[in-house]
């Protein structure tokens, strides 16, 4: 069994990140005009989903849950709201190099196979806002800005993984 851990820093410096730009867009809100209203309203939203998976992902570090564990069965990870672990067999491949993102997708042999968990209010509200976002679905995106492992470094692992 294999766990990486978040890294601390980047978690707190986005989330710093994310408290400016929800800021500023919430000025945007109140003394520009309409165009600007409409926009920073989306940005309001964007910028508080990912301060509140920054805050999960802080929790989850000082609980000392590794962001990624790569067992002989499964891979879990918990860098993202709602983590689930996926089995091997379910897993057809590793994409990067996705549209300006440094994430690494979980591609699986069959989408149906993600399995659907009743949340609470908070994350149905952000599991739609990614939903209207992204043409992938959340729960399956490795977050590398959070692990304490290069890109480089990963791909191979979970690939040699995959192969067994």
């Amino acid at each position: 069994m294999i766990k990486l851990d978040f890294n601390k820093g980047n978690i707190i410096i986005s989330m710093a990140l994310c408290f400016l730009a929800a800021v500023i867009a919430l000025y945007a809100l109140l003394y520009k005009d309409l165009i600007f209203k409409l926009a920073s309203t989306v940005w309001v939203l964007v910028a508080t989903k990912v301060f509140y998976l920054r805050i999960q992902q802080l929790n989850r570090c000082r609980k000392g849950i590794a962001a990624l564990t790569i067992d002989h069965d499964t891979l879990l990870n918990n860098s993202v709201l709602e983590p689930q672990p996926i089995p091997w067999t379910d897993i057809d491949c590793f994409v990067t190099g996705l549209y300006r993102t440094t994430s690494i997708f979980i591609k699986l042999k069959d989408s149906s196979l993600l399995r659907k968990e009743k949340t609470n209010r908070l994350l149905h509200l952000l599991s739609f806002i990614d939903h209207n976002l992204s043409t992938k679905p959340t729960r399956l995106w490795i977050d590398m800005d959070v692990i304490n492992i290069r890109e480089q470094e990963l791909i191979p692992l979970l690939n040699q993984k995959l192969q067994r």
